[in-house]
């Protein structure tokens, strides 16, 4: 293996390392930050699907600690109708179901900070699907499936993470445009405190 330094552009609190090269390909092996936070056991998903639905709710709080969920989300569906996220919505408490995420290291005991309240409180590592009442909020992300018939759906996704705040409420609410169809969404985000 060939060493070589890079001054500053390999460094951690004024530590530098020596980057090496694979000895099969000559090249600089490096992974971007959301696969090291899968490594580090900081990566989080959760998935829900309905066959026959025509609004879907997936709804949570950021708890009040260091650690910002950095959010994206895709979906699949039978139909044509519009994904929103909200921020700063109310639900009635103890209405849904209580869905934990999945660490996408399997190995890892580290739990997500988002908080569902299917129980009436909100409880750590769980989101809450399809609760009732939900009202108010903020749109800070609105997708859209058309289809030019009004028939068919899509699907779609926002590639460009979120960085959730702390202590905050968000609800995915997807809304059919054609009545009862199927809908799957999935969301993923890893949990960053930021350095000061």
């Amino acid at each position: 293996m060939t060493d070589f330094i890079l001054r500053g552009a390999f460094s951690d609190d004024c530590e530098t390392r020596r980057a090496r090269l694979d000895l099969i390909t000559h090249t600089l092996q490096v992974i971007d930050y959301e696969h090291h936070e899968i490594h580090s056991g900081s990566f989080f998903r959760v998935q829900h699907n309905n066959a026959s639905i025509d609004e879907l709710i997936i709804a949570f709080k950021v708890g009040d600690q260091s650690k910002n969920p950095h959010f994206v989300f895709e979906w699949v569906s039978e139909s044509f109708g519009s994904l929103q996220l909200l921020e700063g919505s109310t639900w009635t408490a103890g209405t849904g179901t209580d869905r934990p995420p999945k660490n996408s290291r399997r190995d890892s005991t580290k739990e997500s900070v988002l908080q569902g309240n299917a129980t009436g409180v909100f409880l750590d590592n769980n989101v809450v699907v399809d609760p009732t009442g939900l009202t108010g909020g903020t749109v800070i992300s609105d997708k859209r499936v058309y289809s030019d018939n009004k028939q068919g759906g899509g699907s779609g996704e926002r590639r460009n993470e979120i960085i959730l705040a702390t202590n905050q409420t968000y609800a995915l609410v997807w809304t059919s445009g054609d009545g009862n169809k199927g809908i799957q969404i999935r969301c993923s985000w890893y949990e960053h405190t930021d350095k000061t």
